[in-house]
C-alpha cells in the first residue's frame, strides 16, 4: 500500500481509517465534497494529541460523480479505500442516494480497471443482506433480496456493491466489508448519532426491535488488516454483537444512572410521535422508513472475520460508556 487514495475521509469511517493509516505511516490522498467539514476528523486527531499527524493528509475537493477530476487522482493510486456513502432515509433524497452509493461507486470501479489498481477495498453494508435461509443468524452466504420492501439507502448500497463484484469478476482485486450498525464516540452527526442523544435522554423507552453493533474503530483497523493480509475477492460482516434496542437503552442507562427501558414502543406510536415531530419541525430527521428497522431484529455472524484475523473487538460495553461521557 504505496499510493493510498481514501474516499469519505470526512465521515465517521473514514476518518478513523485516515487515523490510523497516518499513524502507520502512510501519506494517503482523501477526497471530499467541497463543503464537507473537518469537525469530526479534527476532533479525532486533537483528542489523540496527534495534530501533527494531519498534515501527512493530501486533502483534495472531489465529487465522485466528476470523471475528469477522479481520474487524475486515481491515475497513481495502487490502493483504494471506498468509504464515501449517504445515509440517508429520506424518500426526496432519493436521487442523492443513489448519485452517491451506486454511481460513485460505478464511476470508481471503471477507473479502477481503467488504470490497474492493485486493490479496492469497498466499504458496504448489512443493508445488502437477507435472512433468505431464515437462519438464526445472518452470514456473508445470505444474499440481497429483490422480494424484500428494501429502503433507497438499502437498494443503493446493493447496486454499488453489484459494482464491486462486477470489478472482481473483470480482474479487480480487493474485498468488500459488510459493517452492522456503526457506532463510537464523537458520532453526533450521524443518523444514529442523533437518535443515541434522544435515547440518552429517554432510557424508560424502547421500540421492539434490534440488530447488530460495532466500534468505528474496529471497522477502520479490519480494512486496513484486512488490505494487508491481501485478501481478495472475498466479503466479511463485521459485527461485534447483537443487540436488542432494550438491552442497547439498558446499557445507556446504567452509564447514565438513569431508568432502565420498561415501556416497549408500539409502531403505531412510533409513526404517532414520528407525525408530531413533522408537524413541528418538517425538517428533522425522522420519517416512515424507519419504523421497519426499529421493529425488526436480525442478527449477523462474525465468525468469518473472527476466523480470518483472529480479531477481539471492542467490548460494546466500552463504546457506550465513552459515547455517553462526551
Amino acid at each position: 500500500m504505496k499510493n493510498i487514495l481514501v474516499t469519505g475521509g470526512t465521515g465517521f469511517v473514514g476518518s478513523h481509517l485516515l487515523f490510523k493509516l497516518v499513524k502507520r505511516g502512510h501519506t494517503p490522498i482523501a477526497l471530499k465534497r467541497e463543503e464537507s467539514k473537518f469537525d469530526i476528523i479534527k476532533n479525532l486527531f486533537n483528542k489523540n494529541n496527534s495534530d501533527f499527524l494531519f498534515k501527512k493528509i493530501k486533502w483534495v475537493n472531489c465529487e465522485l460523480y466528476d470523471l475528469i477530476n477522479l481520474e487524475k487522482y486515481i491515475k497513481s493510486i495502487d490502493t483504494i479505500f471506498h468509504c464515501a456513502g449517504y445515509v440517508s432515509f429520506k424518500k426526496n433524497e432519493k436521487n442523492k442516494i443513489f448519485e452517491t452509493n451506486y454511481l460513485g461507486t460505478k464511476n470508481l470501479i471503471n477507473l479502477s480497471l481503467k488504470h490497474t489498481v492493485s486493490k479496492f477495498c469497498h466499504v458496504s453494508s448489512i443493508a445488502t443482506l437477507s435472512n433468505s435461509n431464515n437462519n438464526n443468524s445472518i452470514s456473508e452466504g445470505d444474499w440481497f433480496s429483490i422480494n424484500e420492501k428494501k429502503s433507497h439507502y438499502a437498494n443503493s448500497k446493493y447496486l454499488g456493491e453489484m459494482e464491486v463484484w462486477r470489478g472482481f469478476n473483470e480482474g479487480l482485486k480487493g474485498f468488500i466489508i459488510n459493517p452492522s450498525l456503526i457506532i463510537g464516540p464523537n458520532n453526533k452527526n450521524s443518523l444514529f448519532g442523533k437518535m443515541f442523544t434522544k435515547l440518552i435522554n429517554n432510557t424508560i423507552f424502547y421500540p421492539n426491535g434490534g440488530t447488530g453493533f460495532v466500534d468505528v474503530r474496529d471497522v477502520s483497523e479490519i480494512l486496513i488488516l484486512l488490505a494487508e493480509k491481501n485478501i481478495y475477492n472475498e466479503r466479511y460482516i463485521i459485527n461485534n454483537r447483537n443487540l436488542t434496542f432494550k438491552e442497547l437503552i439498558k446499557l445507556i442507562a446504567k452509564n447514565t444512572n438513569k431508568k432502565e427501558p420498561k415501556y416497549k414502543i408500539s409502531t403505531n406510536l412510533i409513526k404517532l410521535f414520528i407525525i408530531i415531530n413533522k408537524v413541528f419541525n418538517p425538517f428533522n430527521y425522522l420519517n416512515f422508513s424507519m419504523v421497519d428497522f426499529l421493529k425488526s431484529y436480525s442478527k449477523y455472524s462474525n465468525k468469518k472475520i473472527i476466523d480470518e484475523l483472529n480479531f477481539k473487538f471492542i467490548p460494546i460495553e466500552k463504546t457506550i460508556k465513552e459515547m455517553v461521557s462526551i
